[in-house]
């Protein structure tokens, strides 16, 4: 006899039946069962036989399956007259939890005909498919641990429940419309509106109002995205002037309003079916204000069965209402973390298309920009946010690790949690420190802890004092590691590619509490998880106001350009009021900080060209100053001056050539292109110097400015062809997203080293 135990995405995604079916199949003898471990499988049966059975279950698992273990033993025969699939078991241990994932082809095929018990049903789903982390509260996965347990199943849906041979077996959300959750229609005052749920939805929609939409891990905010109109009053009642917002569509009319290769399109169909930031056509229906001065769209699938109503509508109705594109935008309240109720977007909706099955586990969608092929680069997945359809299936790590916390940073909230070779990372928890993110952070926190039965031994987060994530890390009674930010950057994507061994590190990003109390942001460093070695940066330039000033760029090209050594008289949109400000403090060291970061250097000559002095959102003028390059090559231009000294980049020079361009009126296309051109080589020139000197080949690229897709591939391309070997985040955020998972890696050879 043998006894397989099975590790992985093994629960809510059809396991057990595909082993039953396996081993009936194959004429074996035994069982199957659920327990805290995974799966464990006990079979017996001619050994040959039993070999093509162990093949097929690692060769033909069910799609969302993902085994991480595969344990086999042998034992004394058992004597077992049949297969069977047993009762779960709860023991020490943990298994991993399926991500919430969209519906699949079977079941649309089903939610079509008139003919199926489940015929446009809201809440169609099987073990391929539907809501699994949102609705669960405890391991192993079983109805009476999820949101489903309200709902008692009805014959029918019982039958096929517990029948094996059925692809719904053990499906842990089945319903029907007899005993499953049911659409509500609601007005902006919570009173439910008479008639179909879907039509009337569309037909508000179709009249320009803006809606909740309650979907599988929160709500949405939804209009018509060809509607000018209701697009800009979303953005006045969300506050959020310019950033660009989702729109979801049917796959066959995505390359109506964008350039999506196939290779893209078949991630935005995956089971995942995440955000993808994709070229838009300069034709197309889509409203100018649903990305304002972008030159990408954000555009994902309907996932949920009652979007998927939402574009093929079977109203009776003689001439039915048809909207091929929705704004479906975040529900929440400046970047606080996605609502679940109706209460959390009081103010927002004048009607809420709702359903009765609880959200336990808020989960928001997954951004990706794709990184287009080049001779050097491969399709690649860059995440920008990476939530539902993906959290939290652990990642591998390079080596064991005590259990650890890894806090997160300021923005882009994700914490990390990690045990032995596995880290589980948790959900985007918000943009801000409000109160609603705290206290989300805090129950999500404890929710990991039960489901993955992890007790932190070790406890990391980011040396900068005044962060919510560092606050909450020192109230936890454990050893506490504080982990300079950017080597956290580093050392997230060393992890990503199971890297142990010292790397040149290249870390561009906004803001990073330095180890000598300034603020970094273009840092090279020569590093491992045990240390670092600061190699170059920017030079110090002033940041006057710190944190303040970040929303003003145009203050931050004043201060760049007084501290250059050059009158500013041409600088728009800053009052002689302003600039005296900053002079005064400038000549006074008050309240004045020192940075080297490089996103502040983007914010200074995005400023200079007139682009978004005042932003609006995170990272918009470096948005504006990428997005001027379009397709072109920065093989066509030739870099800036720049001085590289014995430990920094001198960026004056730089400066002081941008300005001169600015001023003869230089094409800003063309002056974009030379500043992109420009960090990349004398990124490449200090690279170069480091290999000389520490004998190093492997490169990290690492930081949010590394989401610029003009400066990444720029990078990437030289390195290549230099014959360094390069890594940049592809399953992780290269954002603060990722951050907690390079201090738990960090905290754990600074111990092994301490």
């Amino acid at each position: 006899m043998l006894r397989i135990e099975i590790n992985g995405i093994v629960q809510g995604v059809g396991f057990r039946p595909f082993v039953y079916n396996l081993a009936k199949q194959f004429d074996l003898k035994g069982f199957v069962l659920n327990s805290s471990q995974g799966v464990t499988i006990e079979v017996e049966g001619l050994d040959t036989v039993l070999q093509s059975f162990i093949d097929d279950l690692q060769g033909k698992k069910p799609p969302a399956a993902r085994i991480d273990r595969f344990i086999v033993k042998e034992f004394p025969e058992q004597g077992f007259k049949t297969f069977e699939i047993r009762k779960s078991l709860s023991n020490e241990g943990l298994t991993f939890i399926s991500p919430d994932l969209a519906v699949c082809n079977d079941c649309i095929d089903e939610l079509k005909d008139p003919q199926d018990q489940r015929f446009n049903y809201a809440f169609i789903n099987c073990t391929n498919c539907g809501p699994r982390y949102s609705i669960i509260e405890k391991t192993p996965y079983d109805r009476p641990v999820t949101s489903m347990k309200v709902f008692e199943m009805c014959d029918y849906c019982r039958g096929q429940y517990e029948d094996p041979t059925n692809r719904r077996f053990h499906a842990q959300p089945i319903a029907c419309p007899v005993c499953g959750p049911q659409l509500r229609f609601l007005d902006s005052t919570l009173r439910e509106v008479s008639g179909d749920p879907i039509e009337n939805c569309l037909k508000a929609l179709h009249e320009g109002k803006i809606l909740g939409i309650k979907g599988i891990g929160g709500f949405h905010i939804a209009c018509d995205a060809t509607n000018n109109a209701a697009v800009n009053e979303l953005r006045r009642r969300k506050n959020r002037p310019h950033k660009p917002f989702a729109v979801m569509c049917e796959v066959v009319r995505v390359r109506e309003i964008a350039d999506c290769p196939e290779s893209q399109l078949e991630l935005m169909k995956s089971p995942a079916a995440p955000i993808l930031l994709l070229p838009k056509l300069s034709e197309s229906p889509i409203a100018q204000s649903v990305a304002p001065l972008n030159p990408y769209l954000g555009i994902f699938l309907p996932y949920a069965p009652h979007h998927y109503q939402l574009f093929h509508n079977k109203s009776f109705l003689p001439d039915p209402i048809k909207l091929p594109f929705l704004v479906m935008t975040s529900g929440n309240i400046n970047d606080e973390p996605i609502a679940i109720t109706e209460e959390g977007l009081t103010g927002l909706c004048d009607f809420y298309l709702t359903h009765n099955r609880p959200i336990l586990n808020r989960n928001d969608d997954s951004i990706i920009s794709p990184l287009i092929s080049t001779s050097q680069i491969k399709f690649t997945s860059i995440f920008i946010r990476r939530s539902r359809g993906y959290i939290p299936t652990p990642l591998l790590l390079p080596f064991k690790t005590v259990p650890t916390f890894g806090a997160g940073a300021e923005l882009k909230i994700a914490f990390a949690l990690t045990d032995q070779d596995s880290l589980y990372h948790s959900p985007y928890i918000g943009n801000n420190n409000s109160i609603a993110t705290q206290e989300f952070y805090q129950e999500t926190y404890i929710k990991y802890l039960d489901w993955f039965k992890i007790k932190p031994e070790l406890v990391a987060c980011d040396l900068h004092p005044d962060y919510m994530t560092t606050r909450f890390a020192e109230k936890i009674s454990l050893p506490l590691v504080k982990v300079q930010h950017h080597h956290a950057h580093i050392a997230a994507v060393m992890g990503e590619f199971l890297l142990d061994e010292p790397v040149i590190g290249i870390s561009y990003d906004g803001t990073g509490y330095g180890t000598d109390g300034a603020i970094w942001g273009g840092e090279i460093f020569i590093a491992d998880y045990k240390d670092f070695t600061r190699r170059y940066h920017l030079n110090y330039m002033p940041l006057p106001g710190g944190d303040a000033t970040i929303t003003h760029p145009v203050r931050i090209a004043y201060a760049y350009l007084k501290h250059a050594g050059v009158e500013v008289p041409e600088l728009q949109e800053i009052s002689e009021f302003e600039k005296s400000i900053i002079d005064k403090q400038i000549e006074n060291q008050f309240n004045l900080f020192q940075t080297s970061s490089m996103g502040r250097l983007f914010d200074c000559i995005a400023a200079m060209l007139g682009l978004f002095p005042q932003i609006t959102f995170e990272a918009q003028s470096a948005m504006a100053l990428e997005y001027l390059c379009g397709k072109a090559s920065l093989d066509e231009v030739n870099p800036y001056d720049y001085q590289i000294n014995e430990s920094e980049i001198d960026i004056i020079p730089l400066i002081k050539n941008v300005r001169e361009d600015v001023l003869q009126g230089a094409d800003k296309r063309i002056i974009a292109l030379r500043f992109h051109k420009t960090i990349v080589d004398f990124s490449l020139a200090v690279v170069n110097n480091l290999s000389h000197s520490a004998g190093l080949r492997k490169v990290i690229l690492s930081g949010g400015v590394m989401q610029n897709m003009v400066l990444l591939k720029g990078l990437i391309n030289e390195l290549t062809r230099n014959n360094f070997t390069v890594y940049y985040s592809s399953q992780l955020p290269s954002n603060d997203g990722a951050v907690s998972v390079g201090q738990a890696l960090i905290a754990n050879r600074t111990i092994i080293k301490g």
